[in-house]
């Protein structure tokens, strides 16, 4: 990281985070010396950037005019230095990553390990949230390249599909479904629903297009796992890809439907021939054979 923008990024991690001492942790440095950066970004700049409460920071009006700015310098120093490892037939750099609950605790620790084994040069910052989040994050440019699925519409982005996953209901070990060895639309959307928001509520929509009857949604939560804790105690049923559900410590029963419904997984980017070096080489790992048991 160049010294001439370190503190450029430092505060767009800290705008991002909304909080001085998170942005410290997830950069590795200390709280002090990221106020420090702050402040000397504010004297640079001649105004002030943040406004500092109990809750946390957010921005000034002066902050939200400078911050498009901010952000593309930094993105034209990340270009810089890639195109100089380029130009030296150099694999290296940092990867920025968008990426969901499933896929960052099923897939990704595998992929990175692999990966750096033959590019120890690679640094990776991975960004987990929603995907209406990560496709901003690769859209504005504060992310090369995410994980999606196919129910993520948009002209902006080219996705290469990976590998499909099968949805599934799941259940209280008591309910009435959970004597069946499949179930069906129209029995699931009768039921009171457990609906995780953070991404799989689109696929989960999704896969229950096709339902005779509006869905009776009656927790909504911000995460699979609180979700599927939900329908352990009894408060409704869900439906959950099967890979959120590896190695789940939850007490429910899984069912999957008839006809089957799939969600497909891929990795979405801005236009392929602007990726950098480091991003192409990642997508092309990714779309190897010879990688598909990361996936399994």
């Amino acid at each position: 990281m160049a010294a001439s923008t370190d503190r450029y990024q430092i505060f767009l991690r800290v705008v991002e985070l909304g909080n001085i001492t998170r942005a410290a942790e997830s950069l590795s440095y200390t709280q002090s010396g990221v106020s420090h950066a702050v402040r000397a970004l504010e004297q640079e700049c001649g105004v002030a950037l943040l406004t500092r409460g109990k809750a946390g920071v957010s921005l000034t009006e002066n902050g939200r005019l400078l911050l498009p700015r901010i952000q593309a310098l930094v993105n034209q120093q990340r270009a810089l230095e890639q195109a100089i490892h380029e130009v030296n037939h150099v694999v290296a750099g940092t990867l920025r990553i968008g990426t969901f609950t499933s896929v960052s605790t099923q897939w990704l620790p595998g992929m990175i390990e692999r990966f750096q084994k033959s590019y120890p040069q690679v640094e990776f910052q991975i960004y987990a949230g929603g995907y209406e989040d990560i496709a901003e994050r690769i859209q504005e440019g504060r992310a090369d390249l995410g994980f999606l699925t196919s129910v993520v519409k948009s002209p902006q982005l080219s996705f290469h599909a990976l590998r499909r996953d099968q949805m599934m209901a799941i259940l209280p070990r008591d309910h009435p479904l959970a004597a069946r060895r499949r179930v069906s639309v129209g029995q699931v959307a009768r039921e009171e629903l457990v609906m995780p928001l953070r991404g799989s509520e689109q696929d989960i929509r999704a896969a229950l297009a096709d339902s005779p009857s509006p869905l009776n949604v009656r927790y909504a939560l911000n995460d699979d796992f609180s979700a599927l804790a939900m329908v352990e105690h009894g408060f409704g049923i869900s439906v959950m890809p099967e890979l959120i559900l590896r190695n789940s410590a939850f007490d429910v029963e899984v069912r999957p439907f008839s006809p089957a419904r799939w969600r497909t997984i891929g990795i979405a980017t801005l236009d392929p021939a602007g990726l950098t070096a480091v991003a192409r080489t990642f997508v092309s790992f990714l779309t190897d054979p010879d990688n598909a048991d990361l996936m399994q």
